[in-house]
């Protein structure tokens, strides 16, 4: 059981620390280290040629650390995200039944 709760800890810490891309004062992006990382995992060569075009144009990176909107447990996150997902789903396949009762019914 503590071995769960030390990877939600861990979970919980990549998804609160942030990457933030910034031009002047106005936000452009807001991810966490988790995807940060999945891009740059799954396609080094675009987050590479990306960093270097955005530093270019005069963007400006930070990492934000327990960033105040993320500051949420990452299970309760995770419960989110799959009820969003469940209803996404059920929304899709009544829509669809309904369809095909609409068109049983021509």
């Amino acid at each position: 059981m503590a071995t769960q709760d030390k990877g939600n800890n861990i979970f919980s810490f990549l998804y609160r620390t942030r990457v933030k891309v910034t031009k002047q004062e106005t936000p452009i992006m807001n991810l966490s280290i988790i995807f940060t990382a999945l891009v740059v995992f799954s396609a080094p060569w675009v987050a590479v040629i990306g960093l270097i075009i955005a530093l270019i144009m005069g963007y400006r990176f930070s990492i934000e650390r327990d960033a105040a909107g993320f500051s949420g447990d990452f299970q309760e996150v995770v419960k989110d995200a799959a009820s969003n997902v469940k209803a996404t789903v059920d929304s899709v396949v009544s829509g669809s039944k309904n369809d095909s009762d609409h068109d049983a019914e021509e």
